[in-house]
């Protein structure tokens, strides 16, 4: 006979994110996995995922940790574009999705789109595959600027990604996160591959969307809007065609060995509007997993892992002519995971290395000319409402980074004590971890953008053979031509002498007289981290209690880090039926390589040359030597406080809801003060303190239900951020100007901010309420089908204009004009509120027995609704209605 808590967890992993009906009946308690031996054990641990005191409540899980278990069925069944894996983790309560995932570009993008837990930044959530850590280290919050920038790659948030067809079971941690993990302060998403010894099994699938099956909302500028010289006509849908092949085989050589393989190779090739023209980017993701197990012999498990995951992307600067570009990143990886049981508790040994690249390739220097005859391009370019308009060109250079990370992990897990009428089951380990980061650009490179317009009449301009950043005047006649036939001379206060001149005309005068100097470099740091973690998981009766610790060092901020991790569980009336559950924990930040990365890094440099008669010179020295250094002294690690409080019950017949409030309160975060005057090295410190704070609060619902084949999920979310503005006030005098840009609020007011000041005024301004619904059905042995509903509610953030703002600097030289130089303009937009639908449908015919054949369809945006992702005002694409069409072959 079942159990009720052995009954939901075969129906979990049988139909997905299923509840199941409970039996009345009461069994006798089943024992602990670490007491089992062998395969039974094995399966046991594959089924503790879920196995709770309590009834299974959706995609939730009702326990006092709180997390979330996706298995193999629900990935098949849930509407998916890309495949990603983030696309099906964003469907969970405190899970945002990035906005740009609903962009015309998100059609052609591979890389992961971004996701947000519990009010944290996109890289402050953990990610590993079979142990093996994936996050990007290096410059993570970079996969949130532009697609490229002089001195970052965007290379996401995550080092590889991940498709859901390599994986067998997502586990999301969002609160009351065990002790065991640690380098968060977001969450932690778990991911697994298959068994090597699961059933024999073979499968090989194609699945596509193109250009024609899609639909696509023009959106046109409006009529005051600066952006009127686009011909609307270019506004055409995208061509493209995005393939992706999958390939999985597990073989089971016998009760000792195995074998399991899967390939995932997705490529994408689509058209973008720029300067008025379409414009092809192309991309390659590959997801290659090949993995060896092996049991009950001289250990008692050991599975090993190897992994290759590269990314290829050809692409462009929007609105920059001459600016393709070449990146390429991704990640290797081997894993090493073995266990050992003894009398006494079981050992789990984990060792894994990887590394992981982001290298771009591209033209070397970038320049802003004024938008004049010759460089008219400009006219074609969204540039918002500004006053000045431009023409782009070219783009950053040669830019490599590589990240290596080695990690073991140990992790004893004691077999079940009792002791005064307790019941005590203890977890402990230890953790370390080695991480070098090496970043090199081989040669300088240069930013253009004080241009000048060259109007002198009598003295014409001469480049003095700078060809690349001087324009000289171009005629179609020359001047002394045009002079003749005027009458022997040009008269300037002649209306028809004028007009003559300015036909004449085919290229204006200019040049720049500024410059930014971005540095060749080498940097290579490293950095070792040791933790420690445990934790007793007591139970008495109807109450169950978590007390953990994870105690952290790091050679960089040299901090002794405690952080508690302490919730409990009670059921009211001891039938598992109502569970409240509450926990106070602390979470210390990651991503602190990337702070040793900071502390070494050269910084922008400006150069200015004069004019003589006409005359240009070489280029000269600036007051503005962009010699700044950060300085991570005596600082303490940022932490997040959390309070999470929560009911789940079971009803009878209509299914299973739970509540949930989490609060998390930030502290010692980092924040900035630059020294006024340079200290005796020539550079001013930016000097990092712990004067920053911050808050996030969420409430959510979550309700879950089977009647018959028909199986539905939904829950909501409401929920605050909020970080605090500190009073840096952000000038070219005391902050790199590789990290300044120009903010509009609502109001019009306009200041310059920081990248990272930037960062907390879109934190400020995240998405208040979210929602996710799902209804699936077998409606026979052969057709299912999937539903998603997702709504986001209306929210405002700060948008990129694509425009640039100049800013004046101090006098390169006591008989030098003011310098300037430009950065990127962002203004405070309300995103719309938007509703989404997505629908699967898959049909499977068998072959024999043994092999079938599914056809499968996954449609988003069932409704085509508008994704309000083109800035309000201005012209451009946004995608309706898509279809992808696959079909596979399956042995089994």
């Amino acid at each position: 006979m079942q159990t009720p808590t052995t009954l939901a967890c075969l129906l979990l992993l049988s139909q997905g994110v299923y509840a199941a009906e409970q039996q009345q009946q009461t069994e006798p308690k089943p024992q602990p996995c670490n007491e089992l031996k062998d395969e039974q054990k094995e399966r046991c641990e594959a089924l503790e995922h879920i196995e709770v005191k309590g009834q299974y409540i959706g995609i939730e899980v009702p326990e006092v940790i709180g997390r979330s278990y996706l298995n193999r069925d629900f990935i098949n069944a849930t509407p998916k574009g890309n495949g990603d894996i983030n696309e099906l983790i964003a469907l969970l309560p405190g899970v945002q999705l990035s906005n740009e995932a609903y962009s015309i570009g998100s059609l052609a993008e591979i890389s992961a789109p971004e996701i947000s837990i519990s009010g944290a930044q996109p890289w402050q959530t953990g990610f590993s595959l079979d142990g093996l850590n994936y996050n990007n280290r290096i410059d993570p919050a970079s996969s949130s600027r532009l697609s490229s920038s002089s001195d970052d790659v965007s290379g996401g948030v995550q080092s590889m990604n991940v498709n859901s067809d390599v994986v067998e079971s997502i586990t999301v941690y969002d609160h009351n996160i065990p002790a065991e993990f640690g380098g968060f302060s977001g969450g932690i998403v778990d991911s697994k591959t298959k068994s090597v010894f699961a059933n024999d099994s073979f499968s090989f699938g194609v699945r596509g969307n193109q250009s024609s099956w899609g639909s696509y909302h023009f959106i046109e500028a409006d009529q005051d809007s600066s952006q009127q010289n686009v011909d609307q006509s270019t506004l055409e849908e995208p061509k493209y065609e995005k393939i992706s092949y999958n390939l999985r085989a597990n073989k089971q050589i016998n009760k000792r060995h195995g074998v399991m393989m899967s390939v995932s190779y997705l490529t994408s090739d689509i058209s973008d509007l720029s300067l008025g023209e379409v414009k092809t980017q192309s991309r390659t993701n590959i997801n290659a997993i090949v993995k060896y197990g092996y049991r009950n012999g001289w250990v008692d498990a050991l599975d090993l892992t190897l992994m290759y995951s590269p990314y290829e992307v050809d692409n462009f600067i929007t609105d920059a002519k001459d600016s393709d570009f070449h990146l390429e990143g991704g990640a290797i990886g081997a894993v090493a995971a073995l266990t050992e049981h003894f009398d006494f508790a079981s050992w789990h040994s984990n060792l894994n290395f990887s590394m992981s690249d982001s290298s771009r390739e591209g033209p070397a220097h970038f320049y802003s000319w004024l938008q004049a005859k010759g460089k008219d391009w400009g006219q074609y370019a969204d540039q918002g409402d500004a006053q000045t308009r431009y023409s782009r060109q070219g783009g950053y250079g040669a830019l490599d980074n590589t990240q290596y990370t080695t990690s073991w992990k140990n992790t004893l897990d004691f077999k079940t004590l009792e002791f005064a009428g307790t019941e005590h089951r203890i977890k402990a380990g230890i953790e370390l971890i080695r991480q070098e980061v090496e970043r090199e650009r081989i040669q300088n490179s240069y930013s253009y953008d004080s241009p000048i317009i060259w109007s002198s009449a009598s003295t014409p301009l001469n480049c003095s053979g700078y060809t690349l950043d001087c324009q000289a005047l171009q005629t179609t006649i020359s001047i002394d031509e045009l002079a003749a036939q005027l009458g022997g001379e040009i008269d300037f206060n002649n209306q028809a002498h004028i007009s003559a001149y300015t036909n004449n005309v085919t290229a204006t005068a200019q040049y720049f007289n500024g410059r930014l100097v971005t540095p060749a470099e080498y940097i290579n740091v490293t950095l070792n981290r040791a933790s420690f973690y445990a934790t007793d998981s007591i139970t008495l009766g109807q109450l169950s209690l978590n007390l953990g610790m994870r105690y952290e060092y790091d050679d960089f901020l040299a901090n002794h880090n405690i952080a508690p991790r302490i919730s409990l569980g009670y059921d009211v009336f001891n039938n598992n039926r109502t569970i409240i559950s509450a926990g106070v924990n602390r979470y210390y930040d990651s991503a602190i390589i990337g702070y040793k990365v900071k502390e070494q890094q050269r910084f922008s440099y400006r150069e200015y040359r004069p004019i003589e008669n006409g005359y240009l010179q070489g280029w000269l020295p600036s007051n503005y030597t962009g010699a700044f250094k950060y300085r991570f002294d005596d600082v303490n690690t940022p932490y997040d406080d959390e309070l999470a409080l929560g009911i789940a019950h079971s009803f009878e017949k209509a299914g299973n809801v739970s509540l949930r409030y989490v609060k998390r309160k930030k502290h010692q975060q980092f924040s900035q003060v630059t020294d006024e005057e340079a200290a005796s090295d020539g550079y001013k410190y930016i000097r990092m303190t712990n004067e920053g704070d911050g808050s996030s609060e969420r409430y959510s619902i979550s309700w879950s239900a089977q009647f018959g084949s028909h199986s539905l999920w939904a829950n909501a979310s409401y929920a605050e951020n909020k970080v605090s503005n500190d009073d840096y006030n952000a000038t070219a005098e005391n902050t790199p100007l590789d990290e300044l840009v120009y903010y509009v609020n609502a109001s019009g007011s306009s200041e310059l901010v920081t990248l990272g000041q930037l960062e907390q005024i879109r934190t400020n301004f995240g998405t208040p309420i979210t929602g996710a619904l799902g209804w699936n059905v077998d409606w026979s042995n052969s057709l299912s089908t999937g539903l998603n509903v997702t709504f986001s509610d209306s929210y405002t953030s700060a948008v990129s204009t694509g425009a640039s703002e100049s800013i004046s600097l101090e006098q390169s030289c006591a008989n030098c004009p003011v310098e300037s130089t430009l950065v990127d303009v962002y203004e405070e937009q309300e995103v719309r509120a938007r509703t989404m639908l997505g629908l699967s449908l898959r049909y499977s015919h068998n072959l024999t027995k043994t092999q079938s054949v599914e056809i499968r369809a996954d449609i988003s945006n069932l409704l085509n609704a508008r994704t309000y992702t083109v800035n309000e005002g201005a012209s451009g694409i946004e995608p309706g209605r898509m279809f992808w069409l696959g079909v596979s072959y399956n042995y089994d």
